[in-house]
């Protein structure tokens, strides 16, 4: 009898540990289909101009980031939530954003998307570059994602980021990187959402990592969320870890800093050009991908999961 309850006991304190404070259900209750066509369809607009600097589109679409930022209690992190940086002689900003009171002696994660595209071009016919899925797909991510985080209380400081000049040569991304390495924030890992608008090849509700080898955090994400994240040999061939905002975050700071995307060049005919617009997308697949990485993030973030870097790896 002794020994049956000192294994009820260890049962019963075994289930409080796996045991989760969020459901991926409620998750999904929370960041609707809806929403994200809004925000979409918002910054993939005609009125955006190709949210280039040049054009001037950009500015309005961080006007637009930085409200919904206010309105879901994402704080600045820099004052005015800008970082700003000189591009080809044009001012522009990092829009940075955090969540909860920033405490330097904790670890702090960072979340991120670029928000620029490619602008208007000197082309005949539709002449505005939307960029629906490169990136205002993985900057909706970013946002929603961050408005669920914002709902609860975290052990690590979040900052959230959405960058300029991606397509000028990653130069938000490096700007904000060292910026943050010369303050001394201990950032222990970093998750980029780029062009999450198609359906990976391999299946629905699936995205592929970037130096998926280099780290533990494809595994640690596929703990939570099995078959989320997927290998893609054309990763490496294409040096994809070094083609994104994530590589920014990388080199200064050597730590796990990847990319997430559904775009395997095989799903998608509309990469930088005028056609890529949000009625292109695939808009309930897209929502399943921001629901699923909420939730697998969130539960890093609750079993205060720790990402190894495997240096040694092959990118």
């Amino acid at each position: 009898m002794k020994k049956s309850l000192v294994a009820l006991k260890v049962f019963i304190l075994s289930s409080c540990v796996n045991q989760s404070s969020y459901d991926q259900g409620a998750i999904r209750d929370q960041i609707t289909t809806k929403e994200t066509k809004v925000i979409l369809y918002t910054l993939a607009n005609d009125d955006m101009k190709g949210r280039d600097s040049n054009s001037g589109g950009y500015f309005k679409a961080a006007s637009y980031v930085t409200e919904y930022f206010k309105k879901h209690n994402i704080a600045p992190f820099y004052e005015a939530y800008r970082d700003s940086l000189v591009t080809d002689s044009i001012v522009s900003f990092n829009i940075v954003g955090q969540i909860g009171k920033y405490n330097p002696k904790r670890k702090t994660i960072l979340i991120g998307a670029h928000l620029d595209h490619v602008g208007i071009q000197n082309i005949e016919g539709d002449n505005v570059f939307n960029g629906a899925n490169d990136n205002a797909a993985g900057s909706t991510a970013v946002m929603q994602i961050s408005r669920f985080l914002a709902l609860h209380s975290w052990e690590k400081n979040i900052i959230i980021a959405l960058f300029a000049d991606e397509e000028k040569g990653l130069k938000g991304a490096h700007h904000l990187a060292n910026r943050l390495k010369d303050e001394n924030v201990d950032l222990a890992y970093m998750i980029n959402f780029e062009m999450i608008g198609t359906v990976l090849t391999s299946g629905e509700n699936q995205v592929y990592m970037t130096g998926y080898k280099m780290t533990s955090m494809a595994e640690e994400m596929n703990r939570v969320s099995p078959n989320f994240v997927q290998f893609l040999p054309e990763a490496k061939e294409l040096n994809l870890f070094r083609r994104s905002d994530n590589y920014a975050f990388f080199k200064a700071f050597n730590i796990p800093a990847q990319t997430l995307s559904s775009f395997d060049f095989k799903n998608f005919d509309f990469y930088h050009k005028p056609g890529d617009e949000p009625e292109r997308l695939a808009l309930e697949n897209m929502n399943k991908i921001i629901g699923t990485s909420a939730y697998t993030l969130a539960r890093l973030l609750e079993k205060n999961t720790s990402i190894k870097l495997f240096p040694n790896e092959d990118k």
